[in-house]
């Protein structure tokens, strides 16, 4: 049976990555595709926070996973040293010009440049057009010149960007996060809220959010995916920020079992919590069986 990973993310204090062996992919032509073979392993990729700072040193036996109510046995390893494969998706439209501009890129240039050598990252950028300006590599040195050239115009296709994002992170091999860095709200996009919700449940990614202003959508996107809301108050946070979603993604545990009960096609909740250890735990709410 092909093995492929679906990950569940888990974040907070915990950023978790779920991975399921199972054959699926999320085409850009429709965020709702079908599973074809049964689940054989669940993983489920945990990083731990108390009061901002990642918890060390947790082993199996602090995590209790259930798998729709079902209590599961895991077993744990850390994962900091897994390759990322890191798509930006950054806002580019008129309010973000000038000093926000410089800011986006410095921050930008600054996480490529904190990427181990096995890791891969792309960039796509909005305004009232979707561009994918990189394809995913490990091509540093594109992402760069793309970034110096941005310019800040145009209206804000916030929700179509995040969905061709989700489209190309999907991968069996590395985990995939997507930072999506946004100082305004949609006005532009032509998919719904819904459709991009759906699909990032269904996606491997975790999805990291940077913004001026809370937006609901992309609160609700974080959540779906098990990643986190970053706050700005000023241009000069954005390097400090996009920074600290790359040490949280560095930070994890992989919880791995083999699903007990019965294996009923549909949505399966998983909940993650932490005994004889204190931390905060943000996962992804499940995933799907054919």
């Amino acid at each position: 049976m092909t093995r492929l990973r679906w990950r569940l993310a888990v974040l907070a204090a915990v950023t978790s990555t779920g991975a399921l062996v199972l054959t699926a992919q999320v085409p850009v032509s429709s965020p709702q595709a079908p599973f074809r073979s049964q689940v054989e392993v669940v993983e489920v990729d945990v990083a731990v926070t108390r009061g901002g700072a990642t918890v060390a040193g947790l082993t199996a036996g602090n995590f209790v996973v259930t798998d729709n109510g079902v209590p599961q046995e895991v077993t744990a390893a850390l994962l900091d040293a897994e390759p990322l494969r890191v798509t930006m998706v950054l806002d580019t439209s008129k309010s973000v010009s000038g000093s926000r501009l410089a800011s986006l890129i410095k921050a930008g240039s600054g996480m490529v440049r904190a990427l181990g050598p096995k890791d891969q990252v792309s960039l796509i950028t909005f305004s009232h057009q979707v561009t994918l300006r990189v394809p995913m590599g490990s091509q540093f040195a594109g992402i760069d010149n793309a970034l110096a050239s941005l310019t800040g115009t145009g209206a804000t296709a916030l929700r179509d960007a995040v969905y061709l994002g989700l489209a190309g992170a999907s991968d069996d091999r590395s985990r995939a996060l997507l930072l999506v860095f946004s100082d305004g709200f949609d006005t532009a996009s032509f998919l719904s809220s819904e459709a991009v919700i759906e699909s990032a449940r269904r996606s491997n990614a975790v999805v990291h959010v940077v913004q001026f202003r809370a937006d609901k959508f992309l609160g609700r996107l974080a959540e779906a995916t098990g990643g986190r809301t970053w706050s700005a108050q000023s241009d000069r946070q954005l390097e400090a920020l996009f920074g600290r979603v790359l040490d949280e993604m560095r930070a994890r545990y992989l919880l791995t079992y083999s699903p007990s009960g019965p294996q009923k096609p549909g949505w399966h909740q998983i909940k993650v919590s932490l005994k004889g250890a204190r931390g905060d735990v943000i996962a992804k709410q499940g995933y799907f069986v054919p």
